[in-house]
């Protein structure tokens, strides 16, 4: 006779279970703090200081406030590797100088090229055109107006 009702439980469900639970139990309280570790202040035999996880005869306790850790830039210094970034400054520099000439260069080639839509627009609208044509037309040229306005000289 079963005291269960509806679903039935396989074989050694209860069994299987249990056991998990006490694995999970036993590992709790074999490691119960093992997130967190002291840390010692030792001095050796020399007289300079080392610092340990095991705890030493003549150290003390140091308690860490790891919140309160921040980042702070290395001093600059004359070694032989500020001279190879000195270099590497130097070709930066010339990189960047050549990449402004030439972006210079492609919006002079864009402001050409907006005079010269401007001066084909004029000449279409001399030339001739139905009312539609016009409007549009004239669209286009103060569209091109206000490109040269905003960017070009």
């Amino acid at each position: 006779m079963s005291f269960t009702r509806g679903r039935e439980c396989p074989a050694g469900y209860y069994l299987k279970r249990t056991i998990a639970h006490l694995i999970t139990l036993s590992l709790l309280t074999l490691f119960p703090l093992a997130g967190t570790s002291a840390v010692y202040r030792c001095p050796d035999a020399e007289g300079a200081v080392l610092f340990q996880q095991l705890p030493c005869s003549e150290g003390s306790e140091i308690k860490l406030d790891i919140g309160a850790t921040e980042w702070v830039n290395a001093p600059a210094s004359s070694s032989p590797r500020s001279k190879k970034s000195k270099s590497k400054k130097k070709r930066d520099t010339a990189t960047t100088q050549r990449k402004l000439a030439q972006a210079h260069k492609k919006q002079e080639q864009a402001c050409w090229k907006a005079r010269q839509r401007i001066e084909k627009i004029e000449w279409d609208l001399r030339k001739g055109y139905k009312p539609s044509r016009g409007e549009r037309l004239r669209q286009q040229r103060r569209q091109q107006e206000d490109y040269l306005r905003q960017f070009c000289r």
